[in-house]
């Protein structure tokens, strides 16, 4: 699915300069991206082999720091509006 969808964000933000419109190429791209990673997953579902230990926790860190990082950036952006309308 990743594979499709950040496919699918490199076409669209292509065809979001030549609409002169990124944001709406970005969305565009990305639903036909999924749509292809969709598919390329049901064609490969039973190619597929469960995770090792080392991946397993390799994907937790992996999560763990992709919800960190945005949370940092959220509190960073209130705390400077903050300080900038006082």
């Amino acid at each position: 699915m990743s594979v499709g969808i950040s496919t699918g964000v490199g076409i669209g933000a292509a065809l979001g300069i030549v609409l002169e419109n990124v944001g709406a190429g970005i969305a565009i791209g990305v639903a036909i991206g999924a749509g292809i990673g969709a598919s390329l997953e049901q064609k490969n579902k039973d190619k597929i082999r469960p995770l090792t230990e080392r991946e397993k926790k390799r994907q937790k860190l992996g999560v763990a720091v992709g919800l960190t990082i945005p949370l940092i950036l959220v509190v960073t952006l209130i705390l400077l509006t903050y300080l900038l309308t006082r």
